[in-house]
Formats: structure tokens, sequence, C-alpha cells
């Protein structure tokens, strides 16, 4: 992610011109600190209930479990998008796609005056808010209207979250299935029909070009 000028804090965080330039490895002690997850690494988010995540950098999959007992994808971040800790009432989980870090923020303890704390806590609740809409409209539209439809809708909102027409998948196959509730095979069938129709152009099996 973009950082501004040598503060070290990331431009889209509600802190910025907040609180002081970090120092180490975390800043803003003990309000505000980062924790880093290796690829592969899932926890629950069961500690972060009370106070405020937002990656980093990295890319995380959000996954909440079903009616049925099942583990089910809700959704994938990227840089500057704060977690959600709860999707239909079920509590989330994630999973690291990448080396990822998180800034782990507690407004309540932040070093400001009792009006800027209280901006503070709601800017990031307002970030929260929008950002489980988002994660709501998105899983809806990545459920909804042709495997071929959904999976181009799904490479252009990489796309824009991504701010490049190349987008990176950090996340398998697999988990774009489960996303876009279809089949890996499918979602391999439909790369290919979308690259031969010239709406895409294949870099490698993880990274793709939108089309002029």
């Amino acid at each position: 992610m973009k950082r501004t000028g040598s503060s070290g804090i990331c431009e889209v965080c509600p802190l910025q011109g907040m609180i002081a330039p970090p120092t180490g490895a975390s800043f803003g002690a003990p309000a505000v600190t980062e924790f880093h997850l290796s690829k592969g690494t899932m926890r629950s988010c069961e500690d972060l209930t009370t106070h405020f995540a937002i990656v980093r950098f990295g890319a995380l999959k959000v996954e909440f479990l079903n009616i049925d007992g099942h583990p089910e994808t809700a959704g994938f971040l990227f840089p500057g998008e704060p977690l959600v800790c709860s999707v239909s009432d079920q509590d989330v989980a994630i999973t690291a796609l990448e080396d990822t870090s998180v800034c782990d923020v507690r407004p309540g303890l932040l070093s400001l005056d009792d009006p800027q704390r209280a901006e503070a806590v709601e800017l990031f609740s307002q970030a929260i808010a929008e950002q489980a809409g988002q994660d709501q409209r998105r899983l809806i539209q990545a459920r909804s209207g042709a495997v071929s439809d959904r999976l181009l809708w799904f490479i252009k909102d990489l796309s824009s979250r991504q701010k490049s027409r190349t987008v990176t998948f950090a996340m398998s196959r697999s988990d774009m299935s489960h996303y876009l509730n279809t089949s890996a095979e499918s979602v391999s069938r439909t790369l290919t029909f979308l690259r031969k129709k010239g709406t895409i152009e294949r870099i490698s099996t993880r990274m793709y070009r939108l089309a002029s």
C-alpha cells in the first residue's frame, strides 16, 4: 500500500494526521500495533471484536460457518480494507493468502484529547459499516448471473481494489470457486473463454490483465 511521506501511516488510515509517526514495528502503542501472518496461517477474530483490524499489506481470505456448519468464503481483503468480524451473525476466521501484516487499532487508547478520540472511533466505525455493506454487495454479485459474468465482475472488482488493470490472484482457484459458488474447473474454463474472447490477457497462472 502507498504511504504518505515518512510517517509510515497508510494513506487510507483514519488515523492519518492524528497520531505521531511510527517507531519500530509498532506505533501509537498501545493503541496501534501490527501483527504479521505467514502465508496459510489461519486465526479467529474473537479477540478483534472490540477494536479494529486493517490490512496493511498482503491479502486475507475471510470465512464463516454457514447454517450447515461448513466454512464458507465470505470475501477477500486487501491493503487499506478493515476486517468485519461478523458475517450473517457468525464469527469469522481469517487466512493469510500471502505474507500479510495487519494493523490492530484500539482508538480508545489513543493519546488524543477526548474530541479527537471520539472522532477516531467514529471514523473507524464508519469504515467498518462501509466495508460490511461492500462485502455483502460483493457476495451477492459474486453469485448472481452466468459464471462468465460473475468471473469478469470479480476480475474488474479486483482491478479496482488493486488499482491496476493487471490483476494478481492471491487466492487459489478453489477459493475463487467457493466465493463464486461454482467449481474450480469452471473457473479455469471460464478464464480460458474470456482470454480467447479477448476480454482478458493471461500473463501467468495467477496474473491477468483486463483488455483495453
